[in-house]
């Protein structure tokens, strides 16, 4: 059964950006496992502690239902949050039958590798301006989602080098990395690379400050020399997207209100307008778009804003949509799971350090990401987070005389 378990959580990390739906694979698999769970059940409160985060992930989803049901949406909220009802059972399985943190590794390295590899081909091969996953996942989820991937490799570095077999897992970890990173520079994700250097700051405050001065200079000009490179070649189009971003936002700020200069900024404000005159329940889906039209053709925005599907910002949209409650119980979705891991972050247990690691920068990573494009308007985007949570969440709370490293 803990083979069983360790294939969904491997499939977590490598089939998150691989084929169109495979992000609910590991879910699958572990509700497959859900009736096997209720019969070897013996003591469930042995499990009320771990609990914490999958009634989070619960509550989320209830107040998002209950936001949008002020303007007759419950069913579309249910279609995005239903991934997060499973969480508790799921989590179950993990702890009954829990599977080696390797598993885990593994999924993160091979997520990683097939980014690199699918984002070469996409841009040598198909001669793609950007590079992007299956099905929904347009250039902007698959981006980040590959830096989150390249993420956990780098954190699961300090699990690696206290494991068996340390540097078969060290150059694994560190291809997966490298692969991850190259997804994400070769999809033109400004937004990730803008929170690279928090998530850079998290794993050195972790992992780097043991070093030896010598180890953090090399590491500091190889980072700077491999920035400088990904800038300066014209192959990866880094160069042209920031550049293009940083003449639109200066246009966009010397009065030169559209959607061409500024996107983000008009759509932004747009969202802040609606907030402004109904900040409590909010606008609702159809509702938001309908009043954007209205400003748009009083002049008050481009109206080419209400065409957009999201406010490309989760805080502003879920605030748009469901009103002050869809904005806190998003909000506490960050925070608990920040609470939760703050302590594994500095455990002398090297497998805990690591998945709280990867906690943490999952929750960083996703609020930087969010900041400016709504990652909880898309199906992926909730699952893979809650998911990738409750996934940790299980592999750090199995007892150290349980775990197989």
């Amino acid at each position: 059964m803990r083979v069983w378990t360790g294939l969904a959580v491997w499939s977590a990390g490598a089939l998150a950006l691989t084929f169109p739906g495979s992000y609910l694979a590991f879910i699958i698999l572990l509700s497959m496992a859900i009736p096997v769970f209720g019969w070897s059940l013996t003591r469930l409160w042995d499990y009320a502690l771990p609990m914490v985060l999958p009634v989070v992930c619960a509550l989320f989803a209830f107040l998002w239902m209950l936001g949008s049901s002020w303007h007759g949406e419950t069913l579309q909220a249910f279609q995005l949050v239903w991934p997060t009802m499973l969480m508790a059972p799921m989590l179950l399985v993990l702890l009954r039958f829990p599977p080696a943190s390797a598993w885990f590794w593994a999924g993160a390295l091979s997520g990683g590798v097939a980014s690199g590899v699918s984002s070469l081909w996409q841009r040598v091969v198909w001669h793609e301006m950007r590079s992007e996953g299956s099905g929904n996942l347009n250039a902007i989820l698959y981006g980040n989602f590959s830096l989150l991937l390249a993420m956990f490799c780098l954190a699961g570095l300090g699990w690696a080098w206290g494991y068996r077999r340390s540097s078969l897992w060290t150059v694994a970890l560190l291809m997966g990395a490298g692969g991850g990173l190259l997804g994400s520079i070769l999809s033109g994700t400004r937004g990730g690379w803008v929170t690279l250097p928090a998530l850079l700051g998290v794993l050195w405050w972790v992992h780097g400050r043991g070093l030896r001065r010598t180890q953090t200079l090399s590491l500091v000009s190889g980072g700077v020399l491999a920035l400088a490179l990904v800038i300066m070649l014209p192959q990866t189009g880094v160069q042209q997207r920031i550049a293009g971003g940083l003449e639109h936002a200066t246009r966009y700020l010397q009065g030169e209100r559209s959607v061409e200069t500024g996107a983000r900024l008009e759509i932004w404000r747009g969202a802040i307008m609606l907030i402004a005159e109904r900040p409590v329940y909010g606008w609702g889906s159809r509702e938001s778009r309908v009043e954007l039209e209205r400003l748009g053709a009083d002049g008050q925005l481009d109206p080419r804003v209400a065409g957009y599907a999201h406010a490309h910002s989760d805080l502003l949209d879920a605030w748009v949509r469901r009103g002050l409650l869809g904005v806190l119980a998003l909000l506490m979705l960050y925070l608990v799971p920040v609470v939760l891991f703050w302590t594994g972050l500095g455990d002398s247990c090297p497998r805990r350090r690591a998945l709280a690691t990867c906690a943490v920068l999952l929750v960083l990573g996703s609020f930087g990401f969010g900041l400016s494009y709504s990652f909880m308007f898309y199906p992926v985007g909730v699952t893979l987070y809650t998911g990738w949570l409750c996934v940790l969440w299980g592999l750090y709370c199995v007892p150290a005389s349980h775990a197989d490293y």
